[in-house]
């Protein structure tokens, strides 16, 4: 991995850490729980919330992180519409990849069109594979708040049994009930709520920079085919002389296995009419 992408993955589950930190210093944290209808916000709570919010944050970095990209491979797509000689086969942009595989399938005397189809198709699995780990970390949204829910209704079982002990006396259970269980229930819930609501979030920005992203390589590729199809007939036959020598080659092939077909076809006429033909058979009596 280069610095520079070492810095990016570093970048953002520490920036994610500490806004999540300070907003549990802050007490906003307790102020999130108590809004979706938690009347106390235990400890477990606090911390799952906390864990959450730091996880949304890497997300939403890591995301944020493609925006100055697709901007810039937009830019040079609009720049390649217009005219196509502005773009530098140096660049490392989709169409200055495309325009570099281009001239030299070109000058190979390939076929241009399987080349930029095969670019293509590599650039849609880099992009899944981009953002495989943001996709996880999307995912892992709601299984923290499960798990949130499940810390805190433990939390919940604990206090309760101490009323248990009580004997049985009403009052002391319904006291419990009031101080430990309909409280911690809240909060239980509110955690599940909360990591619902950012993984939502999450899940929305990514599918909008995933779109924006694949958005890019179709109109890279449109720029090409649009290209391809205003060559004239002079230019455009080096790019197709590959597909034709493949044809011709092919042609070649199945005429050979033809005619091979035809004298295997000879012979066994031939080989039948011979096991056809009444035979004379003699004795001849040894002395």
């Amino acid at each position: 991995m280069s610095r520079d992408g070492w810095r990016h993955s570093v970048f953002a589950p520490v920036m994610g850490l500490m806004i999540s930190a300070l907003l549990m210093v802050a007490g906003v944290v307790e102020t999130v729980l108590v809004s979706v209808g938690a009347t106390t916000a235990p400890a477990a709570a606090e911390l799952v919330v906390t864990l959450i919010i730091a996880v949304f944050v890497t997300t939403v970095l890591r995301i944020v992180r493609a925006v100055p990209d697709i901007r810039r491979e937009s830019a040079a797509t609009a720049r390649a519409k217009a005219n196509v000689q502005a773009v530098k086969p140096a660049d490392d942009t989709l169409v200055g990849r495309r325009l570099r595989l281009f001239r030299e399938a070109a000058e190979a005397g390939n076929d241009c069109e399987a080349v930029l189809s095969a670019r293509s198709a590599l650039d849609d699995s880099e992009l899944a594979n981009k953002h495989h780990l943001d996709h996880a970390l999307i995912w892992a949204l709601p299984v923290f708040g499960f798990i949130g829910t499940a810390l805190t209704m433990a939390a919940m079982v604990s206090s309760f049994s101490g009323a248990l002990d009580s004997q049985g006396d009403p009052s002391v259970l319904i006291t419990a009930l009031k101080q430990h269980v309909l409280p911690e229930l809240a909060s239980a819930f509110g955690v599940t709520l909360i990591a619902l609501f950012l993984s939502v979030l999450a899940f929305g920005s990514m599918a909008l920079v995933e779109r924006a992203e694949r958005a890019g390589v179709v109109a890279a590729d449109e720029v090409f085919l649009i290209y391809i199809a205003r060559l004239p007939a002079k230019q455009a036959a080096p790019a197709m002389s590959g597909l034709t020598q493949e044809l011709a080659q092919s042609r070649g092939r199945t005429e050979e296995l033809v005619k091979g077909l035809d004298a295997l076809r000879t012979a066994v006429e031939r080989l039948s009419a011979t096991e056809s033909r009444p035979q004379k058979y003699t004795l001849v009596r040894e002395p």
